[in-house]
């Protein structure tokens, strides 16, 4: 397999300079998602002028990111100063450049379509949809805006077909026919096996596309297995790109994978199911938890007032895994998701281990999931609680959520006549599509609690979930916030990556009565804490994210030079 060459003449940025990180206090969060490089171009144009030692690091951040996100609204148009300024590259992407930073953007004008577009890229009727993106997609004026708006719902549509013919409706012209190229790489990485779309990365011209042509191949080298050739690329691209958070992260990660524990500490984990009228997707989670090491791990499971055929599905699981390993708890009514997760938590078996690991009722789990979790936790002192990435459970297995984390900011006051917005939660994924760059482990607030491992240390000092956010929602948010107020923050390991059938409840409301759920919990969270404790909330988890960055930057400086 041929090696993935870099172009010559990148920016020399492998020092970062104090003047970038001591003027932007939330970088560590993480910048997998465009508009968080777009936000830290807009910061580095203002400080460069002052701060000439920024202008390495804004080089290079603008450089990848009309690379890696070219359709990223603003994205060129903060990049092209960066060439005006001396930026060298590609006279095909600096071309591509001023097109994409001249074209309109969608605005007020365009509400109407995209409320269209919203409500078809959730119905299935894909001849409508392709009637309709003919329509948008030959706009020789919006074209291309509407393609950035609309290409990952077009790759989440699951039929490759629709968003490579999709690419066959845009109206190209020679300054904008190498980002054809670029989309179509986009298309198979995402829509194609591995060894299907990695000679089709490689064939990008690395004078154009090299910093993405690189990391996409790498990527798809280490899905492929081939570990080796993939670090050595990422080791080269980390030289020109080492202000990248997640890309230090997973790197480091690469040199130093998460071991997995030993069988035998399974027995220390008590294994929690609740489920409510999702029989059938819940006897797929119990398959896939046959398939799994759980060593002497028991299982409890709530029938939380199904009404369907649950109680068959928990009866033949019992008979599955016996009934000395599988318990079921039976209630009359559904009691909601705080009280069933507390109602497990209570059962002596449950206490009297060391964590309680909650499995969502429609999640396919890993082989070894337990056991890397388990791993992850190993060594690490005072961990509240272990999460994981979660993904859709089908290709091409959509990012869902990762690790969250509290803007490093005081909460900011309430205006008369507004609600509270205090729990500021950096949401680093953003539902985006899967990259591989939230495939690390680091310490951070919370995690999601689709399949999620806590202490029980840290329920015996901060307690279980609370009532108030029953049916659900930000009820283990709200559970990782006091145990990290504890003392016992989150751990996140996103080289484990759990299937989820069914998005999250925040993303799936979508009724007056859900979006009011949503937002009366929101409130219950917002209103919950006093400003010193989120403001010590705040510090203490960035001090923690920053003092690990170091740590692996520092690593990787010592074995790369």
């Amino acid at each position: 397999m041929a090696r993935l060459t870099f172009p010559d003449g990148l920016p020399d940025c492998t020092k970062i300079d104090a003047p970038f990180t001591n003027n932007f206090s939330g970088w560590q969060l993480g910048m997998g998602v465009p508009d968080i490089l777009t936000g830290l171009l807009h910061g580095l144009s203002v400080l460069s002028k002052d701060k000439p030692d920024c202008i390495p690091v804004a080089f290079g951040m603008g450089l990848w990111g009309i690379q890696a996100h070219p359709l990223a609204p603003a994205m060129a148009a903060w990049t092209l100063p960066l060439m005006d300024a001396g930026l060298k590259v590609d006279p095909s992407l600096g071309a591509l450049a001023a097109r994409l930073a001249a074209a309109p953007q969608l605005d007020d004008n365009d509400s109407e379509h995209m409320d269209t577009w919203y409500a078809l890229a959730r119905q299935d009727n894909h001849a409508l949809i392709i009637r309709f993106m003919t329509v948008l997609l030959a706009d020789p004026a919006k074209g291309l805006r509407w393609l950035g708006h609309c290409w990952q719902d077009l790759i989440y549509l699951g039929v490759p077909e629709i968003p490579k013919a999709a690419l066959d409706m845009i109206p190209w012209t020679k300054s904008t026919l190498p980002l054809k190229a670029r989309m179509e790489a986009d298309w198979a990485f995402h829509c194609l096996p591995p060894e299907e779309s990695f000679p089709i990365i490689e064939a990008l011209d690395p004078k154009t596309w090299g910093l993405w042509r690189a990391y996409a191949g790498a990527e798809l080298l280490l899905r492929m297995g081939e570990t080796d050739e993939a670090k050595t690329v990422l080791g080269t691209l980390w030289k020109t790109l080492p202000w990248h958070v997640n890309l230090t992260l997973k790197l480091y990660d690469i040199f130093n994978p998460v071991p997995l524990a030993d069988i035998s500490d399974a027995k220390d984990a008590a294994i929690l199911l609740y489920s409510w009228n999702k029989a059938d997707l819940l006897a797929d989670t119990l398959d896939s938890l046959a398939d799994s090491d759980i060593g002497q791990a028991k299982i409890f499971a709530l029938n939380n007032g199904s009404t369907d055929h649950t109680a068959e599905v928990l009866e033949k699981a019992q008979a599955q895994f016996g009934a000395d390993r599988f318990h079921v708890e039976t209630l009359p009514i559904n009691v909601g998701a705080p009280a069933a997760r507390n109602w497990l938590l209570a059962l002596p078996e449950v206490r009297a281990c060391k964590w309680a690991a909650y499995l969502d009722d429609d999640i396919i789990l890993p082989k070894e999931w337990l056991l890397h979790l388990l791993g992850a936790a190993n060594g690490q002192p005072n961990v509240g609680a272990v999460g994981c990435r979660i993904t859709a459970a089908t290709s091409p297995f959509g990012l869902q959520s990762a690790d969250f984390n509290l803007f490093p900011m005081p909460p900011g006051q309430t205006e008369p006549g507004t609600l509270p917005n205090r729990v500021l939660i950096y949401d680093n994924c953003a539902g985006g599509t899967d990259y591989g760059l939230f495939t690390y482990t680091r310490p951070c607030l919370s995690v999601t609690g689709c399949c999620h491992m806590i202490s029980l240390e840290a329920v015996e000092k901060a307690g279980g979930f609370d009532l108030r956010y029953t049916p659900s929602q930000f009820d283990d948010l709200d559970r990782d916030l006091r145990s990290a107020l504890h003392g016992m923050p989150a751990i996140y390991t996103g080289t484990l990556a759990i299937k989820h059938v069914q998005h999250s409840s925040l993303a799936k409301s979508q009724t007056h009565r859900q979006i009011g759920h949503v937002m009366g919990n929101k409130f219950k969270l917002d209103t919950k804490y006093t400003d010193e404790e989120l403001a010590a909330l705040a510090k203490d988890n960035n001090q923690r994210l920053r003092a690990d960055l170091q740590t692996k930057y520092d690593f990787l400086i010592d074995h790369l030079a």
